[in-house]
């Protein structure tokens, strides 16, 4: 192992497992690809839970440590453990003494401040929404907010790039002719075609003479975001490995939080990436998954064929989803939801408990598509992954014809 573990989860050696768990769930959040953060950074914080949440490898970790006189874990001592905790235990807005309560009644003068005291600076007005120096590190989802404060429409918005785009228009505009916050409610991102009207219009702008940078750049990838749900054990990491490596893993090793991986593909003569979130079924686990929900485009909804109860499972799992933001079945849905594929896995095995009469009419009650998949063989996992991705290419095409975008 050569990462630093505990260091990783800002957490000490003699952490209990509820300490690394609660760990975990704050790094994940804060270095998730989704949230903004660092994708090698968020491997990282897996792996170092990974390790640490097992019994057997985190013992082999700690002698590890011992052997090789590693400090990782050790740079929190006593006193600072101690001293957080007693911060952590003060109450955040503590009764001010009598003195402090006589000064700050008293009203305030511009003659109080002493010589060289710095002036403070002035508060932006109540309301005020600002726009940070980089917000490429924000998510589409904090993008829909910020741009919401701003009362800026971004209906045509597809990828993240538009929602920066308003961004930075409105940032310009702001700083360059002074547009109050809170105007422009009716911007929207220009098309191709009036991009190219505008150009011609400016004077002194070249046409023909110079190649378009555009032009040399091909088409920008489309961005589809999908999620696995179902129960622990029913192959769902399984799946998203047979499809994107080619290969079945052997050796079950529970997911721990939300995975996250990319593929790119070629779907419909387009350039696919396919940001795959791996989620856990575990209910221990329940406070990370359910922040990556929102903006989801499909999901693979997986249960086990030999086992009943991952079956039974799916209408918590439907319930779980439509909570936070994600309806998965159209009885949930008041508009155009995710796109879904129900795959009932494990097929290849003989003792099977679900049939596929009951899997079919599960699907169909909550309009999902059907497919008898195998981890272990890869029997339907392409055709039944390649049908979901087409559908939500097939869904964005129609929207940018719409909007001849």
């Amino acid at each position: 192992m050569s990462q630093n573990c505990y260091d990783v989860l800002n957490i000490p050696r003699d952490s209990t497992a509820d300490d690394i768990k609660k760990a975990y769930k704050k790094a994940a959040l804060a270095h998730h690809p989704d949230k903004g953060g660092d994708p090698e950074k968020f491997k990282e914080v897996a792996l170092a839970a990974e390790t640490l949440t097992d019994e057997k490898k985190r013992r082999d970790y700690d002698s590890a440590l011992l052997r090789t006189r590693s400090r990782d874990g050790l740079r929190f001592s006593y006193d600072d453990r101690h001293s957080s905790m007693e911060r952590a235990r003060a109450p955040s807005n503590p009764m001010p003494t009598a003195a402090a309560r006589s000064s700050s009644d008293r009203p305030a003068s511009k003659h109080c401040a002493g010589p060289g005291a710095v002036p403070r600076p002035p508060r932006p007005p109540q309301g005020a929404v600002e726009i940070p120096s980089d917000p490429s590190g924000l998510s589409v989802k904090e993008l829909r907010e910020l741009l919401d404060a701003l009362h800026i429409n971004h209906e045509a918005c597809l990828e993240k790039q538009d929602f920066l785009t308003l961004l930075k228009n409105r940032k310009s505009a702001r700083d360059g002719e002074g547009t109050p916050r809170g105007a422009g409610a009716s911007e929207k991102p220009s098309t191709p075609r009036q991009r190219s009207e505008n150009n011609e219009n400016q004077p002194g702008q070249a046409n023909s003479a110079t190649p378009k940078a555009s032009s040399t750049r091909g088409p920008r990838a489309i961005r589809v975001k999908v999620l696995s749900v179902g129960s622990e054990n029913t192959g769902k990491s399984c799946l998203i490995k047979r499809y994107c490596e080619g290969r079945f893993v052997t050796k079950y090793i529970t997911t721990i939080g939300v995975d996250y991986g990319v593929k790119p593909v070629q779907v419909l003569g387009h350039n696919v990436k396919v940001n795959f979130f791996d989620t856990s079924g575990g209910s221990e686990y329940k406070d990370i998954r359910v922040e990556f929900y929102g903006d989801t485009q499909a999901a693979v909804m997986v249960y086990d064929v030999t086992n009943p109860k991952s079956f039974a499972d799916l209408d918590s799992w439907l319930e779980e989803a439509s909570r936070y933001n994600c309806p998965l079945s159209k009885l949930h849905k008041t508009g155009e939801g995710p796109f879904v594929v129900l795959c009932a896995n494990k097929s290849d095995l003989p003792r099977r408990l679900v049939s596929k009469e009951d899997g079919m009419d599960f699907a169909s009650r909550h309009g999902m598509y059907y497919y008898e998949t195998s981890a272990a063989t890869g029997d339907m996992v392409t055709e039944a992954l390649g049908y979901l991705f087409e559908k939500v290419v097939r869904h964005q095409d129609e929207v940018r014809s719409k909007l001849q975008i």
